[in-house]
């Protein structure tokens, strides 16, 4: 079984913002395998290839994701190297994605609640560039919305991210 988790705020007034990257590309992907969330917070079902997956919003706000990414694992045994990481990154250009195995927060604070929780760095993440404005105070810049122009950006790059997410739960990936 694999888990993978999109990281974000929950309400409406998250929905578009950069911060909630990590949910935007889930929500596609869930829906692009046929999956629709219950209680907007996990789907489970066969994605790719006959494998079994749990897809994961965690409903504790993007500064305590560790408590329901460590529920999630603990609730359906899920091993730390089956565990993904969906996020947004104000250091890549807006719709570049990398893949890690494993890594730091990188000053992310839900990274860092999932540290915390799981006890280890030892987990993947896909990393979603969302690019960075330093005319603008970080933690306003990602609650903000995308401009249409950078939504219809992530958009384009969003099948290339599925196909990384489809790579990483078959293991066939370079991470």
């Amino acid at each position: 079984m694999k888990l993978v988790v999109g990281l974000g705020n929950i309400g409406a007034s998250y929905a578009a913002t950069r911060h909630n990257a990590g949910f935007m590309v889930l929500n596609s992907y869930a829906a692009k395998k046929g999956l629709v969330f219950t209680y907007s917070k996990y789907c489970k079902g066969e994605v790719v290839a006959g494998q079994d997956v749990i897809l994961l919003k965690p409903a504790t706000y993007m500064n305590l994701s560790g408590q329901a990414v460590k529920a999630a694992k603990d609730f359906f045994h899920v091993a730390l190297q089956d565990i993904l990481v969906l996020t947004d990154d104000v250091e890549s250009p807006l719709g570049v994605f990398r893949l890690k195995k494993e890594g730091g927060a990188k000053g992310h604070n839900g990274l860092r609640s999932i540290e915390a929780s799981l006890g280890t760095k030892a987990y993947s993440r896909l990393w979603i560039g969302i690019s960075r404005d330093n005319r603008i105070p970080l933690d306003q810049y990602v609650l903000e919305p995308f401009l249409a122009g950078e939504l219809e950006k992530l958009n384009e790059e969003e099948d290339k991210i599925h196909q990384a997410i489809d790579e990483w739960i078959l293991g066939v990936t370079n991470v």
